[in-house]
């Protein structure tokens, strides 16, 4: 039976940010995501969570978490570990 080992992420959209701040925060997220999944990592699921204001109900934006999962490591996964190359 493969044992796992799992992870959330979490990236917040505020609706006053700009398109550009919004952009910039999807272009991080997604360079993350991209070197999670390069270590193994695997999505399978997410869940979009709203957030309000705390002195009023106004929804100010959202969270979104991310659900990752990867064979436990001694399962048959090998740890990608960062390579530098002395010249």
């Amino acid at each position: 039976m493969a044992n796992w080992e799992y992870r959330v992420e979490s990236v917040s959209m505020a609706d006053k940010w700009s398109e550009k701040k919004q952009q910039q925060e999807i272009n991080d997220f997604q360079a993350n995501l991209n070197s999670l999944g390069a270590q193994g990592w695997e999505m399978i699921s997410y869940e979009s969570v709203p957030m309000y204001g705390s002195f009023s109900t106004k929804l100010k934006g959202h969270a979104y978490l991310l659900f990752l999962k990867r064979p436990a490591l001694g399962q048959g996964f090998k740890a990608q570990t960062d390579v530098t190359d002395d010249v």
